[in-house]
Protein backbone atom coordinates (compact mmCIF):
# COMPACT_ATOMS: atom_id res chain seq x y z
CA UNK A 1 0.00 0.00 0.00
CA UNK A 2 1.66 3.28 -1.12
CA UNK A 3 2.15 5.96 2.07
CA UNK A 4 0.75 9.37 0.95
CA UNK A 5 1.78 12.48 2.22
CA UNK A 6 -0.95 14.67 4.14
CA UNK A 7 -0.44 18.26 4.29
CA UNK A 8 -0.80 19.24 7.63
CA UNK A 9 -0.66 23.04 7.51
CA UNK A 10 -3.52 25.09 8.87
CA UNK A 11 -2.58 28.38 7.32
CA UNK A 12 -2.10 28.72 3.89
CA UNK A 13 1.71 29.89 3.06
CA UNK A 14 0.73 33.80 2.23
CA UNK A 15 -1.21 33.77 5.05
CA UNK A 16 1.62 31.83 7.71
CA UNK A 17 4.02 34.63 6.32
CA UNK A 18 1.36 37.27 7.27
CA UNK A 19 0.80 35.46 10.63
CA UNK A 20 4.58 35.50 11.44
CA UNK A 21 5.24 38.93 10.30
CA UNK A 22 2.18 40.05 12.93
CA UNK A 23 3.60 38.02 15.73
CA UNK A 24 7.18 38.82 14.78
CA UNK A 25 8.12 35.50 15.21
CA UNK A 26 11.84 34.38 14.03
CA UNK A 27 12.29 31.63 11.30
CA UNK A 28 13.01 29.24 14.38
CA UNK A 29 10.12 30.40 16.51
CA UNK A 30 7.84 30.69 13.24
CA UNK A 31 8.97 26.80 12.61
CA UNK A 32 8.15 25.41 15.94
CA UNK A 33 5.05 27.29 16.03
CA UNK A 34 4.18 25.74 12.81
CA UNK A 35 5.03 22.16 14.19
CA UNK A 36 3.03 23.05 17.32
CA UNK A 37 -0.19 23.19 15.38
CA UNK A 38 0.74 20.33 13.27
CA UNK A 39 -0.11 18.85 16.88
CA UNK A 40 3.69 17.25 16.91
CA UNK A 41 5.39 16.83 20.52
CA UNK A 42 8.50 18.50 21.20
CA UNK A 43 10.22 15.27 20.65
CA UNK A 44 8.32 15.57 17.35
CA UNK A 45 9.48 19.12 16.63
CA UNK A 46 13.31 18.52 17.36
CA UNK A 47 13.36 15.53 15.18
CA UNK A 48 11.72 17.39 12.29
CA UNK A 49 13.62 20.80 12.98
CA UNK A 50 16.48 18.89 13.82
CA UNK A 51 17.25 20.49 17.24
CA UNK A 52 17.10 19.03 20.84
CA UNK A 53 14.39 18.77 22.78
CA UNK A 54 15.63 21.47 25.26
CA UNK A 55 16.06 23.93 22.45
CA UNK A 56 12.31 23.01 21.11
CA UNK A 57 11.56 23.68 25.25
CA UNK A 58 13.50 26.97 25.28
CA UNK A 59 11.86 28.28 22.12
CA UNK A 60 8.44 27.49 23.70
CA UNK A 61 8.97 29.21 27.28
CA UNK A 62 10.06 32.05 25.40
CA UNK A 63 6.93 32.20 23.30
CA UNK A 64 4.80 31.43 26.39
CA UNK A 65 6.33 34.64 28.24
CA UNK A 66 6.26 36.83 25.36
CA UNK A 67 2.60 36.66 24.82
CA UNK A 68 1.63 36.26 28.45
CA UNK A 69 0.35 32.35 27.91
CA UNK A 70 1.20 29.36 30.40
CA UNK A 71 0.85 26.63 27.86
CA UNK A 72 1.27 25.02 24.62
CA UNK A 73 -2.48 25.20 23.88
CA UNK A 74 -3.08 28.31 25.11
CA UNK A 75 -0.38 29.48 22.44
CA UNK A 76 -2.26 27.47 19.72
CA UNK A 77 -5.48 29.50 21.13
CA UNK A 78 -3.40 32.68 20.76
CA UNK A 79 -2.07 32.25 17.29
CA UNK A 80 -5.55 31.39 16.45
CA UNK A 81 -7.18 34.61 17.86
CA UNK A 82 -4.78 36.88 16.08
CA UNK A 83 -5.40 35.07 12.38
CA UNK A 84 -9.24 36.19 12.97
CA UNK A 85 -8.51 39.27 14.34
CA UNK A 86 -6.52 39.92 11.13
CA UNK A 87 -9.60 38.03 8.95
CA UNK A 88 -12.08 40.59 11.04
CA UNK A 89 -9.77 43.57 9.94
CA UNK A 90 -9.33 43.09 6.66
CA UNK A 91 -13.18 41.99 5.73
CA UNK A 92 -12.27 38.41 5.07
CA UNK A 93 -16.12 36.66 5.06
CA UNK A 94 -14.64 33.56 6.90
CA UNK A 95 -14.09 35.97 9.79
CA UNK A 96 -18.40 36.26 9.98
Amino acid sequence: MESTLVDKRVFTPQAWNELKQDLSLSRRQADVVEQLLQGHSDKQIARELQMSVPTVRTHLCRLFSRFGVEDRCELIVHVYARSREKCVACGCPRAQ
